[in-house]
This record gives C-alpha cells, sequence and structure tokens, in this order.
C-alpha cells in the first residue's frame, strides 16, 4: 500500500483525500492519501521523517510552498521559476518538487470561467505559494496588467520583482505590466488602486477560509464586467462569492484549480492517465457533506 499526503497548516478542510483516494480506487492502485497537519515547528522535522517511511509523495499547501523548496532533493524548473512547490514526489529516495498549481489554475480560469487571460488585466489579492504560481501563469499568458495586493506591502513587491525577473529570463511574458499595489494610506479605494481597470479579480489568498473572516475587498469596489476567482473552494460558497453574484458579476471557487492541479499531481505520481470526472464528482460529493455538518 503506496502513501501520499497532503502537508500543511490547517488542512482538516481538504478535499484533497475524498479526490485523491477516489482515483486511486477507480484505477486499482493499492494506495492511500493522508492529512497531515502540521505547525511551523514540526513541518522540517516531518519531511526528514517522510523520507524514512518511504512516503510515494506529497502535496503541500498554506503556507510550505515555498519553505518546503530547501529542504528538497530537486527542484523541477518550472516550480524553480515560480518560487513555490505544492506537488512532491519521491524517486528512488530523493524527493523532487513539481508545481501544478500554474496549470491548475489556468485551466480552471479557462473552463470554468471561459475567461483566457490573454490581453486582460488581473487584480491579485495575496502574495503567498498561490500567488506565486498564479501570476507566473497569468504572465506566461501574456495578461497584459497583473497587480498584486497583500496586506504585506513589501510582499507584494518581492512577488512582483521576482515574477518580473522569472519572465524576462525564461521569455513568453510579452508586454505583461506587473506591478504591486501599495496599501497606504488606509484608504479602501487606494488600497485597491487599480481594480477599477481589472478585468479579473483573483483571491489567492486564505481570507475567507474561516468563520468571521472578513471579505477580501468589498464588493462595491468591483468595476461592471469583471470576473472574480477565489482559490477558497471549502467553505463553498464562501461570503465573498456569495456577496459577487448577489451583485451579478460572474464568479467561481477554487474548486476547478484543486481539481486540475491534483489531476496534474496524480500523473507525477503514478505516471497514469488521472480520472478527471470521478475526482471531479468526489470533490462534489465532498462539498455536499460538508455542507451538511
Amino acid at each position: 500500500m503506496k502513501t501520499y499526503g497532503l502537508i500543511g497548516y490547517p488542512v482538516k478542510h481538504s478535499l484533497s483525500p475524498a479526490m485523491h483516494n477516489a482515483a486511486f480506487k477507480k484505477l486499482k492502485i493499492g494506495a492511500r492519501y493522508m492529512l497531515f497537519e502540521k505547525s511551523q515547528e514540526e513541518f522540517a522535522p516531518f519531511i526528514a521523517q517522510l523520507k524514512l517511511t518511504r512516503v510515494s509523495g506529497f502535496n503541500v499547501t498554506v503556507p510550505y510552498k515555498e519553505t518546503v523548496m530547501p529542504l528538497l532533493d530537486e527542484v523541477d524548473e518550472q516550480a524553480r521559476q515560480i518560487g513555490a512547490v505544492n506537488t512532491v514526489v519521491n524517486k528512488d529516495g530523493r524527493f523532487i518538487g513539481y508545481n501544478t498549481d500554474a496549470f491548475g489554475f489556468i485551466t480552471s480560469l479557462k473552463s470554468d470561467l471561459k475567461c483566457p487571460p490573454r490581453g486582460k488585466n488581473v487584480f491579485v489579492i495575496g502574495a503567498g505559494g498561490a500567488a506565486r504560481a498564479i501570476g507566473f501563469a497569468l504572465a506566461r499568458e501574456k495578461a497584459r496588467e497583473i497587480r498584486f495586493y497583500d496586506i504585506l506591502s513589501e510582499r507584494a513587491k518581492k512577488l512582483s520583482q521576482d515574477i518580473i525577473k522569472t519572465v524576462d529570463a525564461v521569455g513568453g511574458g510579452g508586454n505583461t505590466e506587473i506591478t504591486f499595489v501599495h496599501n497606504m494610506p488606509l484608504n479602501r479605494r487606494k488600497i485597491f488602486s487599480g481594480i477599477e481597470s481589472a478585468d479579473i479579480l483573483v483571491n489567492a489568498s486564505t481570507c475567507g477560509m474561516k468563520t468571521g473572516d472578513p471579505m477580501p475587498i468589498d464588493p462595491a469596489l468591483l468595476p461592471e464586467g469583471i470576473v472574480v476567482y477565489d482559490i477558497i473552494y471549502n467553505p463553498s460558497p464562501t461570503k465573498f462569492i456569495e456577496a459577487v453574484k448577489a451583485r451579478g458579476v460572474q464568479a467561481v471557487n477554487g474548486l476547478g484549480m484543486l481539481l486540475y492541479q491534483g489531476a496534474a499531481a496524480f500523473e507525477l505520481w503514478t505516471g497514469k492517465a488521472a480520472p478527471i470526472e470521478v475526482m471531479r464528482g468526489a470533490l462534489e460529493e465532498g462539498l455536499r457533506e460538508c455542507r451538511k455538518k
């Protein structure tokens, strides 16, 4: 029985086990997918421990997509360019890191929102590991403009600078303008400077995951014609998704991103084509069960 899992904090809300275990069952693969909720103090020792247990692979989520990188034996070139890893494969005892978030986000954006980003202005809230993959993917898809906002403006500044360097080095960014939004002075319209011209808003932060979280942005600030992608998929819908839809704004949550990044991870681990519809069905059933609780 092979073991796979998800490492992060928190992870109890995750639907990844339902998705991957359904896929293993469908393809008759002797494997299980588990949750490993680890604090920051526990994280590095746990990665070392996993090597001893010969885990076959694992996913990494908030807040460890960047900090896991120096703990690995090798990092795939695209993951290195992005600066974040969300999938790890154990290859002959060596941990190799990949990033499937970029693929998952773009695939979902195109299929679920029917909104290819080429030539679009995109406003991204958050500057963590998910935002790194999303920004990289948007630049490679030749978005016209990408603006990053984070409650820590220096973090958003660094992310924008990192992505500029990456797309300049590898090419593919075209004429995409990449910048960040200062969060001072603390006036909401000034904080979100640039939202008025945005075609796509992405909430790449964890804001909305916990009960009592504020909305990542006041829905009243959203311009006409914008579409919204909130990477949070549980709870579903979030208060933010409900609010923007009530204003007639087209919006989706991150279930599609979870599905497609998960399918890419599954194929890296097993070498087999992922049973997409089986995985989608397991995620949808998982959400229905969550709503009952």
